[in-house]
C-alpha cells in the first residue's frame, strides 16, 4: 500500500471508526503486528501500513480485545485522524444552560467532509477517571457552510480542577452577538459609529473566517477506559488532555507484521484415557496441573478450562461428551479432595462443588474455616 492521502485515510476512517468496537477483526482471519522483540501490538487488516510509517501523517489500522483504531509510528493511538484538535475537556451545547446533547470541537478542515465517526479520551481531574466517548459528525449541511460561523454553539463547559463543569456562553456565541448587533445597527447608529461598526466585522470575520467553528455529537455518557485493556497506557497533560499508548512494545525500531495464515500450528497435547473416569487436579492459583481422562473421546489441550471468579471459587469447563449443559447433578458422581500441603491447612479446610444449571461447568468452592480460601484440590467425574 502506497503512502495515505489524507483522502485515502479518510476513508478508511468513515469505514473502520464507526464505533470503538465495532468490525474488530479476529485472530482467526486477520494478521498482526509485533515489534522487534516479538511483543505483540494487535491484529490489523492494514498489512501494509508499517513500512512507510513516518512523522508526516501515516497511521496503522489496529485493534485488540474488541478496541479498534489507529496508532502512528510511536505506538500513540490517535483519535480518528491527525488533523483533529478536539478539545477534549471543553464541551459544546446548542442551548444557552449547557444542556442537552454534548459536543466536540474538530479542525476546521473537517467541515467540508462528509462524516465523521470515531473517539476521543478525556479525563476527570476529580476522580483522575479516563472516559472513552464515541462521537460523530453527520454529514455536512451546505447551509451550514454558508455560515461564517459555522456550526452554532451557544454554551460551552470546561472542567475545572476540581472536576465540574463550568458553564459559559460560547466565544462563537459572544461573537455572534456582537456581529448582529453591528449588522443591524440603524442608520442614526451608523452615521455616529459608522468606523467602529465597519473595525467590529472586520476584526469579526478575521478572526472566524478560516476557523468556522466544525462540532461533532457525543454519543452517550462515555466508557471507563481507565483500567479496561491492560496494554494501553495513557499520558496526560496540564490541561487533562489524554493521548493513549500501546504500552509495552518497542516503536524504535521497525515494526513486524506476521501473517497468521502462515504460522506453524502448534502440536495439541493429549490427555490420554487411562480409566473409566476423568480426573482434573488444579492448583491454589486456577493453573490446570494434570488430567486423567477415560471412558469416551480422549480430551486435547484446552477443551478443559478452569476461571476464578473470585477467592476460593472455581468453575471448571468440560467437553459436552463428559458434562452435558442439560445433565442433571444425580446422573453424574462427583467427588472432590482437597490438596492443601500443610496439617494445619488441611484440618480446617472445607471444600464443596455442585453444577451450574444449563452449563457443562462444575463450580467448586474451597474455605478456611469457614471463609473463602484457595487451595489445590482434584476434581473426579464418572458418569
Amino acid at each position: 500500500m502506497k503512502k495515505k492521502n489524507k483522502q485515502i485515510l479518510i476513508n478508511l476512517i468513515n469505514i473502520s471508526l464507526a464505533s470503538f468496537s465495532l468490525h474488530a477483526l479476529s485472530a482467526e482471519n486477520s494478521n498482526y503486528y509485533q515489534d522487534h522483540n516479538s511483543h505483540f501490538i494487535g491484529y490489523t487488516s492494514d498489512v501494509d501500513a508499517f513500512p512507510y510509517m513516518d512523522d508526516n501523517g501515516s497511521y496503522a489500522n489496529i485493534n485488540r480485545d474488541n478496541w479498534e483504531g489507529f496508532i502512528n509510528d510511536k505506538g500513540e493511538i490517535v483519535p480518528i485522524i491527525g488533523d483533529v484538535t478536539a478539545i477534549t475537556n471543553t464541551f459544546y451545547y446548542k442551548t444557552p444552560d449547557c444542556s442537552g446533547t454534548q459536543y466536540v470541537k474538530l479542525s476546521p478542515s473537517r467541515r467540508y467532509n462528509e462524516g465523521v465517526k470515531g473517539y476521543i479520551f478525556e479525563q476527570s481531574p476529580k476522580t483522575e477517571k479516563i472516559r472513552q466517548y464515541t462521537i460523530e459528525r453527520d454529514l455536512f449541511d451546505l447551509d451550514c457552510m454558508n455560515d461564517l460561523f459555522g456550526d452554532e454553539a451557544v454554551s460551552q463547559s470546561v472542567i475545572n480542577a476540581d472536576g465540574n463543569l463550568i458553564c459559559t456562553e460560547s466565544e462563537q456565541q459572544v461573537l455572534r452577538t456582537e456581529w448582529d448587533k453591528a449588522i443591524n445597527a440603524t442608520a442614526e447608529e451608523r452615521n455616529k459609529y459608522g468606523e467602529q461598526i465597519s473595525a467590529t466585522l472586520d476584526r469579526i470575520t478575521d478572526l472566524v473566517r478560516d476557523q468556522p467553528l466544525v462540532l461533532a455529537k457525543v454519543n452517550g455518557e462515555g466508557i471507563d477506559i481507565t483500567h479496561r485493556y491492560p496494554w494501553m497506557g495513557f499520558k496526560i497533560d496540564e490541561k487533562h488532555n489524554v493521548t493513549a499508548y500501546i504500552k509495552g512494545a518497542d516503536f524504535s525500531q521497525p515494526i513486524e507484521l506476521v501473517n497468521v495464515e502462515h504460522l506453524p500450528q502448534p502440536l495439541q497435547t493429549v490427555y490420554p484415557r487411562t480409566s473409566h473416569e476423568v480426573t482434573v487436579h488444579i492448583r491454589y492459583n486456577n493453573d490446570l496441573s494434570y488430567v486423567n481422562v477415560s471412558q469416551g473421546l480422549d480430551i486435547t489441550e484446552g477443551q478443559i478450562t478452569v476461571n476464578k471468579p473470585s477467592k476460593g471459587i472455581y468453575d471448571i469447563s468440560f467437553p459436552e461428551a463428559f458434562v452435558p449443559k442439560q445433565s442433571n447433578i444425580n446422573v453424574l458422581q462427583l467427588l472432590c479432595s482437597i490438596n492443601s500441603g500443610a496439617d494445619i491447612y488441611a484440618a480446617n479446610t472445607t471444600i464443596g462443588y455442585h453444577k451450574l444449571d444449563h452449563k457443562n461447568i462444575i463450580r467448586v468452592t474451597t474455605s478456611l474455616k469457614g471463609k473463602p480460601f484457595d487451595s489445590d484440590f482434584s476434581l473426579n467425574i464418572q458418569h
